[in-house]
């Protein structure tokens, strides 16, 4: 126990101030004419002689009856003497200390002043320590002070110093209770006390300053038991004080006439008088000579006999005796009996009470609350007065409009439940309950009048009230009325709080809101319990429903305002929560409490069904297994256990179902459900008939009575003889209780009249009388009340009564300190919380309610993502863009372009949207939230996606997006921008060739966003502009880059729920065309497909899944199939979109390719990627071929590109070959084919032939494209050096040439294959052909190739000598044969024809002489040798040019000079002539037909043959000697 004042030190010696107080007090009684005259000494004369043997005079003493000492001030003589005995303070007495100035106080002789000076110098005892713990006598003095401070009494003169007096008692009284010594004083001296101070509180004649100070010394003095109280011992809650010896009166009421100071109970004559008219004291009939005041007290206080001092002072020395035993320290009874008297003060009912009496009251009441009140709810005797008078006075007292009164009885009732809502569990659900019917009016639905759509935009409802939800709990109404099913009829006589009533009732509220764990206890132990309403989801309904005001009722109340901010303490307490760990320790289990939950939902069907129809509710109740599944049988226990104990059946429908005939087997079982042993017959009548409401037909009446009589009976009541009698007895008092409470009775039945109508019925003999008296008595005094069926107190008390009861069994409060609940809670509130913040936000004045609902905004995002409330998210994304206003914005007039202004070097485009999204503050609000909350809980993000990227797309169109998100990745010129509009570009001039792609050309234009277009809108104004620069800061403040930044970091299922949105929202719109589009024909640029509309946000969204794509390419596997549907999609008829769409897809289809190529697993999707582009048609291949082949390029560059697939090279080779021509394309489509055939990319044997096909295609082209210069008037300065064409033409040969390097890799590699007829002939052919090119460059070129192929050295190592056959048969002569054709001479009329045709004789020539000791010996070598013959003769004709046959002259003779020293012509002879060959016959045969004057030139000896041998041999040396190795035609290239 701890004492509120301690002790002050004082620098005096002890005694020094206990004289100093005797004097103080002694002298302001000699001021007094009654002690004025008194001789100290001449009282004492005669006393010494006596005892020394002499004899007195005892007519002198006698007559000297002035001269006697007064015993107040012999006390004071007797106590100096007493103290000079003593040596230390410890030795004094306390008793004895105090016995003079309580003498003093008591006493009713003394004046004012000198009571006030006794009561003074008792409080500085105490107050200076001289009177402490540790004194001797202390329990003793303290019960004599306590007694002596409360029985105070003394002559009354003006008010004001009669007040100074009570003011000194009531400090002294404080002192006494709060000090040290206080913990001695007894239970009765406690309650002495405390109803003195409350006699002075509630004396209104006192004045107001006096009232005031003794509330406040009964708050001081309450704290100070209530402090006590705290270490009282649980197990001694009873004491040992009997209730019946302990009794405190409450104060007596003002509003009746009465001595407001009240008459001493042990003086006869007190008067209570002042000197004016106006005082608060009266005249008594009763006065005697003098005046007397008490301290007040009421005149019927009956308390225990005082305890007094003993003044048994035997001597001088102090020496004492006292026969009594100390009293026993105070304890739980005072506390009790305190509590009982304030508690008592409330009762509205009680009209000697005023509401002055009840607000002081509930001021101590609140600060014992305060601070004990879990001390209070550890005593089951506390518990029971709180739980039942207190708590009903105050429900009662909550009705209140009186605004002082109503403000300080909801402060009690919070701090009652903050600190003992452990044991009022039911008190709770009511009270809220008459919070939320108080503060709805009856006009007002209890539905929300707004709601979500499937968008998440806000709603208005049907403004007429719909269904009133389901019937709750029989809880008492705090009106005074039962609850029923109208709402009118619940109101009774309360009237709509409104106004400081409504924000007070509101304020509570909210109190109680403010403990973090009270709506998680609302939920657990009222909506998931069977016996209590959905006191949670009611009360989050009315929170929200009265957080919206209709603009037409809007006033200036705050009465929104706090339920908006108490729904914000819901929410913030559970955000409060999510850091917690604690799901594992939760008991019981989510889990468990929703089933519980859904068990209740059921049930609570079951029974609204029921009240409406018994039958269909029995059968529902049957149907979910919660009765029995056959309630036809006999067993009836499930169904009468539902009837029972199921509170919210309908009174009225139980009691017409029960009287049924049908179920009057159900009855009986019903009526054994109570137990009637040793009740009497009104007693167990009255249990029953307040289960159900008795029917009003007599029929059904009497089939009740009469089953309740049977059971009745068989309990065997000693005073009923026959169950006939147990029927007439039960129906009498049915009968009687009418009859006595029926208010348009006038006679009502006497206790004879009752008497009559039982006579002889009990078995042929009367109730015994006292019997039938005791039921006469109880009905009369107190009604048997029917369910549903009074108003009033009475009806109130009935429901208070059943409070109680269904308290016993309602189970203990759970207090739970876990967060395991939110989720399902959240589930639960979030939908009407978060529309009530909606409203508040799109409704709010001020910036105080925004930061408010911004704040619920992010709260709820939190909550739903940190349980991954995907769809709850969703909702609150989707709700926040369309208060954004961005959703469906677009531009207004697409045929006029928007105003662009520069401000601060930084260009603007003022468009409708930037206008209108600038002015809108809210929306940017709304704005900056929606993406904060995308940012930061992306993962959550599901169907929202589309309103994101909805929003996004209306920011690209009107050009508020950032900078940085409109850039985009190009082949060609690395980085450029998404133009809005794009160019129409003009006419093909050829005057050279353009530079990037057309998106490179297009983004020059973004300066101005719409390039082309001329026409612009008139000068936007200074606001217009102000508007837009607004709109782009909002913009950066939602830093929508970084939506986007970290997509790698999101999760599979968001990031494919992003996909599908680009792909809904990014969706081409289709547009038809009435006439086709005409494209060019390859090899010229394209113009423009303008004629088909263009999308900018396609293209947009288009980038972005690539760039999501690429930036999660470890997750391809889940991201392909939307991607590349998509692709496929934009690409599935290329020739209807425009060619900036078509350019971009296929830059982003390639940049996937290039990302994805180094995954072997996605190889082959890449790859059929690329058929997409091989479907093309050939106009749309030419429009995007620049960059389509430098993505290709660059994908054939990677090390990880394989080709070794044939259906991989053929789709590479076929857009190398459809872009081969292409002026600006074929540079990178040269590039691909030049990386195919790098040292370091393999060649598959399959791949050969394309691959030959392709370099040919590269050379054909080539020549046509020389060919088109030399007709131009360019090509002196163009043709021969800046052709390129040409240039990848001779490249071309020469990679043909490189490929005889890989001949023997691919023979290795297939075996099958024949190396010679499958790459070495294909080769030489391809050689062949491109030497017949129409460009001379070109000829010259390969022929030069085709002659370093055929004379390799491996050639002749790796063939066989009749293979080399084929070389002539299938190169060097069709060759030739396509060098005569006319159709070649026109190719080239500059003559340069007859060069090659010399160049490839002298190829034939030195091919047949390379090969020739190999051919020589192989058959077919005679027919070979005369078809070279026959060849040279068709170019030695005389219609051929003189260069020409002079060419083949030389080349015949060369040949013929080798083969003769070869001796190819000769064979040996035994006899040394020489012998010619069959070869040499067939040679001049044919020679001399077209050169008959060869022979003898070169072999004169043949025709007169004279040493022929040495003389051909020396010519045929000169000749070769002469000839130079590459023939003359070769030289003069």
């Amino acid at each position: 126990m701890q004492s509120v004042d301690t002790p002050l030190k004082s620098e005096l010696d002890w005694r020094t101030l206990v004289h100093a107080e005797i004097i103080s007090t002694t002298s302001v009684m000699r001021k007094n004419s009654r002690w004025s005259g008194m001789s100290v000494s001449a009282l004492s004369m005669g006393g010494l002689g006596m005892s020394m043997g002499l004899r007195g005079n005892l007519a002198e003493k006698s007559t000297n009856y002035r001269n006697q000492e007064s015993p107040l001030m012999n006390s004071f003589t007797t106590l100096r003497a007493y103290l000079t005995s003593l040596q230390r303070i410890e030795d004094l007495d306390a008793h004895l200390l105090l016995t003079p100035f309580l003498d003093v106080i008591r006493t009713g002789d003394t004046t004012g002043p000198i009571t006030g000076a006794a009561l003074t110098s008792v409080e500085r005892f105490l107050q200076y320590g001289i009177i402490n713990g540790h004194s001797n006598g202390l329990p003793h003095a303290m019960a004599a002070l306590s007694s002596a401070a409360t029985h105070c009494k003394f002559e009354a003169s003006d008010s004001v110093s009669d007040e100074v007096v009570l003011l000194r008692i009531l400090q002294l009284l404080e002192r006494t209770l709060t000090s040290d010594c206080g913990k001695v004083l007894s239970d009765e001296a406690v309650c002495e006390m405390m109803e003195t101070g409350l006699s002075m509180c509630c004396q209104m004649r006192l004045s107001e300053m006096l009232r005031r100070s003794a509330e406040h010394v009964m708050i001081n003095m309450t704290l100070q038991v209530d402090m006590d109280n705290d270490s009282t011992p649980t197990e001694g809650m009873n004491g040992e004080t009997k209730e019946a010896d302990l009794h405190m009166q409450a104060p007596n009421s003002v509003s009746t006439p009465m001595d407001p100071l009240g008459t001493s109970t042990e003086t006869s004559s007190i008067l209570t008088e002042t000197a004016n008219a106006d005082n608060d004291i009266v005249k008594s009939d009763e006065i005697p000579a003098k005046d007397t005041l008490q301290a007040p007290k009421d005149t019927t206080t009956t308390v225990s006999p005082s305890l007094k001092p003993d003044n048994d002072i035997t001597d001088i020395s102090g020496t004492s005796s006292k026969t009594t035993e100390p009293p026993r320290p105070y304890g739980l009874p005072a506390i009790r009996e305190l509590l009982r008297v304030l508690i008592s003060l409330l009762n509205p009912h009680d009209h000697q009470h005023t509401d002055s009496m009840r607000l002081m009251a509930l001021s101590i009441l609140n600060v014992a609350f305060d601070v004990a009140g879990e001390s209070i709810s550890r005593f089951e005797v506390l518990r029971q007065l709180v739980a039942d008078d207190f708590c009903k006075y105050l429900f009662q007292l909550a009705r209140s409009d009186v605004i002082p009164l109503l403000t300080l009885t909801l402060r009690v009732i919070s701090s009652v439940f903050n600190t003992m809502q452990s044991h009022l569990k039911l008190q709770q659900e009511l009270f809220l309950q008459f919070l939320m019917e108080r503060l709805t009016p009856p006009s007002v639905g209890r539905s929300l009048p707004f709601n979500l759509d499937r968008e998440g935009n806000l709603v208005l409802n049907n403004p007429l009230e719909q269904q009133i939800l389901k019937e709750r709990s029989n809880s008492p109404n705090p009106s005074g009325s039962p609850r029923t099913d109208s709402r009118q009829s619940t109101r009774g006589q309360d009237t709509p709080a409104s106004g400081e009533v409504k924000e007070l009732l509101l304020e509570c509220l909210a109190q109680c809101a403010r403990r973090s764990m009270f709506m998680v206890d609302l939920w657990v132990n009222y909506d998931c319990n069977l016996e209590c309403s959905n006191l949670f989801q009611e009360l989050v309904r009315f929170l929200s429903r009265n957080a919206y005001v209709e603009p037409q009722t809007y006033t200036s109340s705050n009465a929104h305002i706090l339920c908006l901010d108490t729904l914000l303490m819901l929410i913030g307490h559970m955000v409060e929560r999510c850091d917690r760990d604690d799901s594992a320790t939760a008991d019981p289990t989510p889990e468990n409490l929703l089933k519980m939950k859904a068990h209740k939902q059921l049930l609570l069907e079951g029974v609204a069904k029921f009240n409406e129809n018994s039958k269909e509710g029995l059968k529902f109740l049957s149907e979910h297994s919660l009765i029995a599944s056959d309630p036809a049988s006999d067993n009836y226990a499930s169904l009468v256990h539902f009837l029972h104990t199921t509170p919210r059946l309908n009174k009225k429908a139980l009691g017409d179902f029960l009287s049924k005939p049908n179920n009057l087997p159900i009855l009986r079982e019903y009526m054994k459900v109570f137990d009637f042993t040793d009740r009497r017959v009104d007693e167990a009548l009255r249990e029953m008939l307040e289960a159900f409401r008795l029917p009003g037909e007599a029929q059904q009446i009497e089939r009740i009575v009469e089953t309740f009589s049977e059971v009745y009976f068989a309990t065997s009541p000693l005073q009923v003889a026959s169950k006939d009698g147990a029927y007439v007895l039960s129906y009498s008092v049915i009968l009687l209780n009418t009859d006595q409470h029926n208010p348009q009775n006038r006679h009502r039945m006497t206790l004879q009249d009752y008497n009559k109508i039982l006579k002889g019925v009990n078995g042929g003999n009367d109730f015994p009388a006292d019997y039938i008296q005791a039921i006469y008595n109880a009905i009369r005094k107190r009604e048997i009340v029917m369910p549903e069926e009074h108003e009033g107190q009475v009806g109130f008390n009935y429901a208070w009564k059943e409070l109680l009861r269904r308290a016993e069994t309602a189970g203990p409060y759970v207090h739970c300190y876990t967060s395991a609940y939110d989720r399902e809670i959240f589930q639960q509130a979030w939908k009407p919380a978060f529309m009530a913040i909606v409203f508040a936000f799109t409704n709010a004045q001020d910036d105080v309610t925004l930061q408010k609902a911004i704040s619920g905004f992010h709260q709820c995002a939190l909550i739903s993502a940190h349980y991954g409330l995907h769809d709850i998210f969703d909702v609150i994304v989707k709700t926040l863009s369309g208060l954004t206003g961005l959703l469906e914005a677009t531009r207004s007039n697409q045929g006029v372009a928007d105003a662009v202004v520069e401000v601060s070097n930084q260009k603007y485009v003022v468009s409708d949207l930037a206008i209108q999204f600038g002015r809108d503050y809210k929306g940017q609000l709304a704005a900056v939230v929606a993406f904060a909350v995308a940012i930061e809980y992306g993962n959550h993000l599901r169907d929202s996606w589309k309103n994101i990227l909805l929003m996004i797309k209306n920011l690209f169109i009107n050009s508020l997006l950032p900078s940085s998100m409109v850039q985009v990745e190009d082949f060609l010129s690395g980085t450029t921008s998404i133009p809005l509009r794009p160019k129409t570009v003009a006419s093909p001039k050829n005057h050279g060739r353009r530079d990037g792609s057309l998106l490179s050309a297009l983004s020059s234009y973004l300066l101005s966003p719409y390039s082309g277009d001329e026409s612009y809108r008139p000068a936007p104004t200074d606001e217009e502009v102000e508007s837009t620069l607004c709109a782009a800061d909002c913009v950066v403040a939602c830093r929508l880059e970084e939506l986007f930044a970290d997509i790698r970091v999101l999760e599979e299922a968001p990031l494919e729920a992003l996909m599908k949105a680009i792909r809904v929202v990014g969706v081409p719109r289709k547009v038809h065309h009435p006439t086709p589009v005409n494209f060019p024909q390859p090899g010229l640029q394209a113009p423009s497909m303008a004629a088909n509309t263009y999308d900018p946000a396609i293209v947009f969204f288009l980038e972005l899944m690539i760039s999501v794509t690429i930036q999660n390419r470890d997750r391809i596997e889940r991201l392909w199939p939307y991607v590349f549907d998509h692709l496929r999609e934009l690409l599935n008829k290329p020739e209807e979109s425009s060619d900036l769409l078509v350019e971009r897809t296929v830059v982003g289809l390639l940049r996937l390719c290039i990302r994805l190529i180094h995954k072997r697993e996605m190889q082959q999707e890449v790859f059929s990627c690329l058929q997409l582009l091989v479907d093309f048609p050939p106009q749309v291949t030419q429009s995007v071929a620049e960059q389509m082949m430098a993505g290709v390029s660059s994908l054939i560059r990677m090390e990880e590109t394989d080709l070794s697939d044939p259906a991989k090279w053929k789709a590479i080779s076929t857009l190398i070959k459809a872009t081969a021509s292409h002026p600006n394309a074929s540079k990178y489509s040269f590039e691909c084919i030049e990386l195919t055939l790098s040292p370091s990319a393999a060649i598959e044997p399959q791949n050969f032939a394309g691959i030959l096909n392709v370099l040919e295609k590269f050379v054909s082209i080539g020549g046509n494209h020389a060919e088109t210069l030399a007709n131009s008037n360019n090509y002196a300065h163009e043709g021969k050096r800046l052709n390129p064409y040409l240039m990848r033409a001779k490249k071309a040969i020469e990679l043909v040439y490189g490929l005889n390097s890989r001949i023997s890799e691919l023979e290795q590699q297939d075996e099958t294959v024949d190396g010679w007829q499958g790459y070495w002939i294909p080769l030489a052919q391809v050689l062949a052909r491109q030497s017949c090119n129409a460009a001379r460059e070109i000829r010259q070129h390969a022929i030069t190739y085709l002659q370093r192929l055929l004379l390799l050295p491996q050639l002749t190592q790796s063939t066989q000598p009749q293979q080399l056959f084929d070389i002539f048969d299938k190169v060097v002569f069709p060759l030739l044969d396509e060098l005569r054709r006319p159709e070649m001479t026109k190719l080239d009329p500059n003559g340069s024809m007859d060069e090659a045709r010399m160049r490839s004789l002298a190829l034939l020539c030195k091919i047949f002489l390379h090969y020739n000791p190999k051919l020589a010996s192989c058959d077919g070598y005679n027919e070979l040798w005369s078809k070279i013959l026959d060849t040279l003769s068709k170019y030695a004709a005389p219609k051929e040019s003189d260069h020409l046959s002079e060419a083949v002259n030389e080349s015949l003779k060369n040949m013929l000079l080798v083969m003769y020293t070869s001796g190819a012509f000769t064979e040996p002879s035994e006899g040394g002539e020489t012998n010619y060959t069959n070869l040499w016959t067939i040679t001049w045969d044919k020679v001399n037909a077209f050169l008959p004057n060869l022979q003898g030139e070169l072999f004169p000896d043949s025709v007169k043959p004279t040493k022929p041998a040495e003389k051909v041999e020396e010519k045929s040396e000169a000749s070769a000697e002469s000839a130079p190795v590459e023939g003359a035609a070769a030289n003069s290239t």
